[in-house]
């Protein structure tokens, strides 16, 4: 955040500041009294408990000022909705006259968002751009307007997710934080329901095209549905991309090797070569959209390829690594979609008859798919044994759904603790284990086990 003083700050806000001098300055923001910096402000944000009860500690660790709906023993900025008055301040942040803003990337989709962000972001810094980003997903209406607070104030590009659970989030979203490009990285069952239906996700996802001004650039897949595009929005500029057909950023000769994947871009008459420390050809995609997302900028695609051989992605997505026994595990338990479980299978498959291993897919339940949650489940039971697998676990309630079109050897576990104590003994020597499922089923904990228990000695 560009420092503002507190007199500044309540002044965006129509804030009354109870104590406190209005000429200290504010150099940040935060909404957990554990990540308090001193010159923070601290917004004191309804939740399960009270962020009025946390005041004093942020207090201590060296905020200015709380920001609360009455006044409290601490500095107070008095306003009628803590969260509000964030995301308000966040919007003043990034169109205030006194100095240059930075340019904002806003990044949505199903799948592929926070891949899309980190490679993206690592492209940026690797061409000498000053860059802040969303750290994990911190992509809703609490966590963007943090981001955007928490943005050292020298930012050139704040490349931002935008998450939505509801028709209008990406439109709120865009609100705060108007961009300037959007990134589209694909349309694909999730949160049906809540949006109702893919007609009803599309358009919301299309509320960032829409957001965009008319000098604006999309990045999106060549075949995503007009309403994720914003139906017909008329812009400078759309750079498409995928694996085939007439898209203007392709990837072609896509490799799998033990250091990454590599493959070839090409763009109009240019092309450049591509290799990256990440596993899995599901994410060529993705990175495609964080290619785009960097052209769009008039970055030089030579320059894009080489940055992306810089990516290190965030924790748990995608993630190999080997175990005692020769056990290999690729561990992307973060979240899950139909489509994500579905490109998770088949990478499996594909790197377990390579190196002829036996195939154990660890598969938790698939969250918010609405009334078609047990059609999805099953779709992907019948994937699981089209793709060889020799070992289906099944975790949660959601989760035997898997099992009603897979006639291969089950395991059930009600929740991933119990899973994690009783699966290191199902495991062989020489297995490749693939990990999936929703946030909400909590397979870190089964792979923290693992790698625990089964470390290299």
């Amino acid at each position: 955040m560009r420092p503002a003083t507190l007199g500044e700050v309540a002044c965006v806000l129509d804030a009354d500041l109870t104590s406190g001098d209005e000429e200290t300055l504010v150099r940040g923001a935060a909404a957990d009294s554990r990540v308090v910096r001193e010159g923070d402000i601290f917004f004191a944000l309804s939740g399960k408990r009270d962020g009025v009860a946390f005041a004093p500690e942020a207090y201590l660790r060296g905020a200015v000022a709380v920001v609360a709906t009455r006044p409290l023993d601490v500095p107070t900025l008095v306003v009628e909705d803590p969260l509000d008055a964030m995301q308000r301040l966040a919007r003043w942040t990034l169109v205030r006259a006194d100095t240059p803003a930075p340019l904002v990337i806003g990044i949505t989709g199903t799948v592929g968002k926070t891949t899309t962000k980190d490679a993206l972001a690592t492209v940026l810094r690797y061409a000498g751009k000053r860059v802040s980003a969303t750290a994990g997903n911190f992509n809703n209406e609490i966590g963007l307007p943090l981001t955007v607070l928490a943005a050292d104030a020298r930012t050139e590009v704040l490349v931002l997710e935008m998450g939505a659970t509801h028709p209008g989030d990406i439109t709120h979203l865009c609100g705060i934080a108007p961009p300037h490009v959007g990134v589209l990285t694909a349309i694909s069952p999730v949160h049906l329901d809540s949006f109702g239906g893919l007609d009803s996700l599309a358009a919301t996802k299309g509320e960032l095209a829409l957001a965009l001004p008319s000098d604006g650039v999309l990045v999106s897949p060549v075949a995503a549905p007009e309403a994720a595009t914003g139906s017909g929005r008329r812009l400078r500029r759309r750079i498409t991309f995928g694996l085939e057909g007439a898209a203007d950023l392709i990837a072609t000769e896509v490799e799998e090797r033990e250091e990454g994947l590599r493959f070839v871009v090409r763009l109009e008459d240019r092309s450049a070569e591509v290799s990256s420390p990440v596993f899995g050809t599901h994410l060529v995609e993705p990175l495609l959209a964080a290619l785009g997302g960097a052209l769009a900028l008039g970055l030089d695609l030579e320059v894009c390829a080489r940055g992306v051989s810089r990516l290190r992605r965030t924790g748990l997505r995608g993630e190999v690594y080997r175990l005692r026994d020769d056990i290999v595990v690729y561990d992307d338990s973060y979240n899950a979609s139909p489509a994500a479980v579905a490109a998770v299978l088949r990478y499996g498959a594909d790197q377990a008859a390579r190196q002829d291993r036996r195939l154990v897919a660890v598969l938790g339940g698939m969250f918010e798919l609405g009334t078609a949650a047990r059609a999805y489940h099953q779709e992907a039971g019948r994937l699981a044994e089209e793709a060889g697998v020799d070992l289906l676990v099944c975790v949660g309630d959601e989760a035997r759904w898997y099992a009603e079109a897979f006639s291969g050897k089950t395991l059930f576990y009600p929740d991933a603790g119990a899973a994690a104590g009783e699966l290191e003994e199902k495991l062989r020597p020489g297995d490749y284990v693939v990990v999936k499922g929703s946030r909400g089923v909590g397979l870190d904990a089964l792979t923290r086990k693992l790698k625990e228990s089964l470390t290299l000695v």
